[in-house]
């Protein structure tokens, strides 16, 4: 008999809210029942009918490529559990996602499958940029419109026109992995899990 799909999840601090402590969880999909073992024995199991929503992304590492996260809303907790994958290959994470997704489908609707990880993650990066790149602009400019030569305005239509795209591709960047949208049902989270857990 196969092994049940399973992976290990990074600390989080609603896993420690459950009471699984801050080492990390170990995933595993037994029939119905999604059970989380923390490093030091703790157990909580999760009945998949007991999800009332899920939501499916990705982080694109520097390091260690994609990493996968998911959250799982329950009746019984008033913040959504995280599970967060520690490599970039997994593939039981996809075949426990496909099955919560598709319990979910089955009780609450697709409106119920979303896709991607939170609007922090979707707009801090390419904002923070954006400050930056201003505050950068005008203090390399601050001289030449203190002496007259250009004006504050001059200086906002050459950001305007120069640098304003830039950071156009660099909001798309982020935005379009990571802003939380509903996906058409569980089908629709396939682009967001692990190419090697592919379905089939």
């Amino acid at each position: 008999m196969a092994d049940p799909p399973a992976f290990a999840a990074i600390r989080h601090g609603s896993l420690a809210a459950a009471g699984l402590g801050r080492a990390g969880v170990r995933v595993t999909l037994a029939g119905d029942m999604l059970v989380l073992t923390g490093r030091n024995g703790e157990r909580r199991d999760v009945p998949l009918a007991s999800i009332e929503r899920v939501r499916v992304g990705y982080e694109q590492n520097r390091y260690a490529g994609y990493l996968y996260r998911m959250m799982a809303w329950t009746s019984a907790a008033p913040r959504p559990l995280t599970l967060a994958t520690i490599k970039p290959d997994e593939a039981d994470f996809a075949a426990i996602a496909r099955a919560i997704a598709g319990v979910v489908e089955r009780h609450h609707g697709a409106e119920a499958i979303e896709g991607g990880l939170n609007w922090r993650e979707a707009l801090v990066p390419p904002l923070a940029l954006v400050i930056l790149f201003t505050l950068a602009t005008f203090a390399a400019n601050v001289d030449t419109v203190a002496r007259g030569n250009d004006s504050f305005l001059t200086v906002a239509l050459f950001m305007a026109a120069f640098e304003m795209p830039i950071l156009g591709v660099v909001l798309w960047f982020f935005t379009r992995p990571y802003r939380p949208r509903r996906v058409e049902g569980a089908s629709g989270l396939e682009r967001f899990l692990p190419k090697s857990g592919a379905a089939g």
